[in-house]
């Protein structure tokens, strides 16, 4: 039997050593093999991945090797062939010449080409290498606390964190990606331009305006959000309203693991710490930032004071706020998260903290803003979310004067109140992912982009727009929760009521930019009528009975002109107006109406802007069927004796799972029924809140528009008056800037479009007053507050507050409003 020996470290098992092993065997019967000891290695240079036993048990364990031993010295190779009586030394080729001097036949074999331990060893080391993720913006204390929140799960995920401390990135630094927490001040140098760049979005996307912002959206390769409601939020304010690339990506909230877990401190030794009384219920207030003498948060703070047992923690960037009256706490890291879970009663208005309360289950305050600088939250209607076209409250909505009283009312305990909140809460969680894991889902959407190719990035970057998005893109997308005002059956025409007739319509037109039409089903198509007036175009038979072309020669009352619906259709398009349809056929008919009307929509273009009103599911379901992607639901329709029963909100609830995105208010009677409270003032119209969407009364007396109005509801309106209707609204006229043009408006409780177009039609026109801003083309609010840094200090910060200024004292007095 020929015997053949061959030596080896035999690391990292692999093809070419299992190679060099079977042709071993094959040049004689016997294979032995001898294994480089550690301490052989280690003399050699050389560091084994595996201990030499492991590697001895890996060799013996091949079918071709039949004997292991192990080799301690390169010196002893003669010994060691004696030893095991071998015939034949097989190495392999890199060795050619070395050992012909053994005392047996030596045979060099050549090795696998492209695999040795050295290439395995640089591939796993490759492999396992931490990436590194440079945080390009933690010298900003908030975003530091944000990045030191991942730093376990960044090392559990085998992620090197680099912090830096300057606002430039310094250079040479070896990264796989940048991560930032906004836009940075000074973006990464040349060396950085192949890494990816990524925004974790570590607030509450839903409430910042500032997201409309087209260059930040643009710089950054991956978006990071909290949930899926802002994600839909961020995307909805750039065209196609959609992310294609995968960009803007959903993972969770970033304190999330913070916020959940146990609190570190007692409610004794926070109320130390905070001068609180441990016995009172503590009240929490936290707004966001002021960078300017806020009116509306400086009243808010008049009532916060007067409340027992509060605590306020501030934004490290706020000033100029006055908050002498308050009990301040240090806003150190940490302090938020454990007042949080103390608090009895958390009062905010546009913070994150709205959404960390709700997950800790804490009753919520909301202060409804006049105006705030990075969001269009105007005149105490709620704030908009960033960009779903939805509006949000996270909490009791108040006026800046009412603090005290919904906090009362918060901490009172009612069923009608908890019932609300728990709604609220509810919206809340279903759109943001709070959960001990959320960091983990951020890391891991860290580690996929770190993966981003360099060819990929050049390709998507230089495809981008670079262009800043206006806020008139942002009013566009968010056009149906800025409306408040419907004109009821097209609004009166002079002493005529809500008739759908083109006189109506054509008014309408001039005020609003919502308008309610009757569509019942014709002979041969669709009317722009209320089923079961027939009696009003002198017909004694039904209009279903009746051809378009018999109606539309006919007067309403004998004076008003009916409208074809095709017209109406494509005179609100050509308008730009929203035409919402009130098809009042039932059953089968329904349908039918709805497939004639979704075709006249397309054909002129307005699909986005025809709005159908949906009693029940059944009709909700033919809605979207047919094609529809705007709808209003009815409560009236079939819940008009119980608005707010039971079988109402599961209604509510069951359509807004279904597809929530497509329902842009809610439609409640102004009465329950005989009783003589308005719906509205019914404890449980608090629920309402909960669904994030326009809640619409019908049938209201005019002379209660105005109080509707200023409680944040909508309204089906016939006109703003009994005197004035739609179409006196004054050309050119904005209610909004009315009032900021004109503050004593508004603090006399005008404080919204009717009361707007009344004071001027009735005063405003015979004093004179200024109806819209005139500010120059260039004119930017942030550039004119710095350049008048007086501006902050008087309260003037915001868009609507710095061209009113500019309109009616910057020009005259020559204030500078661009930089030279």
């Amino acid at each position: 039997m020929k015997r053949v020996i061959t030596f080896g470290t035999f690391d990292l098992l692999h093809e070419g050593h299992l190679r060099i092993l079977e042709r071993a065997k094959s040049q004689g019967d016997h294979l032995v093999v001898g294994v480089s000891t550690d301490r052989l290695n280690a003399e050699k240079g050389k560091r084994s991945f595996f201990d030499q036993e492991h590697r001895r048990e890996c060799v013996a364990a091949l079918a071709c090797v039949d004997d292991v031993f192990f080799e301690d010295s390169l010196e002893k190779k003669d010994e060691y062939i004696r030893e095991h009586r071998a015939d034949i030394l097989v190495m392999g080729d890199d060795w050619q010449g070395k050992f012909d001097w053994v005392s047996c036949e030596v045979v060099y074999l050549p090795r696998t080409e492209g695999v040795s331990s050295t290439d395995v060893k640089a591939s796993i080391g490759e492999r396992f290498k931490p990436l590194r993720v440079l945080f390009g913006d933690t010298y900003l204390k908030k975003h530091y606390d944000c990045a030191l929140s991942l730093v376990n799960e960044m090392t559990g995920a085998n992620m090197a964190p680099i912090l830096t401390q300057a606002k430039t990135l310094p250079p040479g630094i070896d990264c796989d990606c940048i991560v930032y927490f906004n836009l940075p001040v000074n973006p990464p140098s040349g060396e950085y331009a192949d890494r990816p760049r990524v925004l974790i979005d570590h607030g509450a996307s839903n409430l910042k305006w500032f997201l409309a912002n087209q260059k930040r959206f643009d710089f950054f390769d991956v978006i990071i959000t909290a949930g899926p409601d802002h994600t839909r939020s961020l995307l909805t304010f750039f065209p196609g309203g959609s992310d294609r690339s995968g960009k803007v990506r959903s993972a969770g909230f970033i304190k999330s693991r913070q916020l959940l877990g146990p609190p570190l401190r007692t409610r004794d030794e926070v109320c130390s710490l905070c001068s609180l009384d441990p016995q009172k219920p503590i009240v929490l207030f936290v707004p966001t930032w002021y960078i300017t003498n806020n009116r509306d948060i400086a009243l808010a703070i008049e009532q916060i004071s007067e409340i027992d047992n509060h605590v306020a923690l501030l934004h490290p960037e706020t000033a100029h706020i006055d908050v002498s009256k308050l009990n301040v706490a240090v806003n150190e890291n940490g302090i938020l998260s454990e007042l949080l879970k103390h608090a009895d009663c958390v009062i905010s208005e546009l913070s994150s903290t709205i959404f960390e309360a709700a997950a800790l289950q804490k009753p919520i305050v909301q202060i409804l803003l006049r105006e705030y600088s990075d969001n269009n939250a105007t005149l105490f209607d709620f704030p908009y979310t960033a960009g779903t076209s939805e509006l949000f409250c996270g909490g009791l909505p108040c006026r800046p004067q009412g603090v005290k009283a919904a906090v009362d009312r918060a901490l009172s305990g009612s069923a009608e109140v908890s019932a609300a909140l728990a709604g609220m809460r509810g919206r809340i969680l279903r759109g943001t992912s709070i959960s001990d894991d959320s960091s983990v889902a951020i890391v891991d959407e860290i580690a996929r982009a770190s993966h981003l190719a360099g060819t990929a990035l050049s390709a998507s970057r230089s495809s981008r727009s670079q262009s800043v998005a206006t806020h008139a893109l942002a009013h566009e997308n968010l056009l149906f929760s800025r409306n408040t005002l419907i004109a009821c059956g097209g609004g009166r025409w002079e002493q005529y009521g809500p008739s759908s007739s083109k006189e109506a319509l054509q008014g309408m037109l001039k005020g609003l930019d919502f308008v309610e039409l009757d569509f019942a089903l014709a002979s041969d198509g669709v009317h722009v009528a209320h089923e079961g007036t027939g009696h009003r175009y002198a017909l004694d038979v039904p209009l279903k009975s009746v051809a378009t072309r018999e109606l539309l020669s006919r007067k309403f009352d004998g004076v008003l002109t009916p409208i074809g619906s095709a017209e109406a259709v494509s005179l609100a398009a050509r308008n730009r107006k929203v035409l919402v349809c009130n098809i009042v056929d039932k059953g089968g008919d329904y349908a039918a109406v709805l497939k004639i009307l979704h075709e006249l929509a397309e054909e002129a273009g307005a699909t986005n802007h025809v709005v159908v009103e949906c009693g029940d599911l059944q009709e909700l379901n033919a809605a979207l069927r047919a094609g529809f992607v705007r709808v209003i639901l009815d409560v009236c329709r079939y819940h008009d004796g119980d608005p707010l029963g039971d079988a109402s909100f599961d209604f509510l609830r069951t359509a807004m799972d279904i597809e929530p995105s497509e329902v842009v208010g809610i439609k409640i009677p102004y009465k329950i029924g005989d009783a003589a409270v308005p719906t509205v003032q019914h404890p449980r119209s608090l629920e309402l809140f909960q669904f994030w969407r326009r809640i619409y009364v019908k049938g209201a007396p005019v002379t209660e528009y105005g109080r509707m109005l200023n409680g944040n509801f909508g309204v089906f309106a016939e006109g703003y008056s009994a005197k004035f209707q739609f179409q006196h609204t004054p050309p050119d006229f904005s209610w909004r800037e009315y009032l900021f043009l004109n503050p004593d408006v508004a603090a006399a409780g005008h404080a919204n479009q009717v009361g707007a177009v009344l004071h001027y039609l009735h005063y405003g026109h015979g004093e004179g007053r200024v109806l819209r801003y005139s500010v120059p083309s260039d004119f930017t609010q942030a550039v004119y507050v710095d350049m008048n840094p007086t501006l902050r200090t008087a309260g003037i910060s915001g868009e609507n507050a710095a061209k009113a200024h500019w309109t009616k004292y910057g020009k005259r007095e020559g204030r500078k409003y661009k930089r030279s």
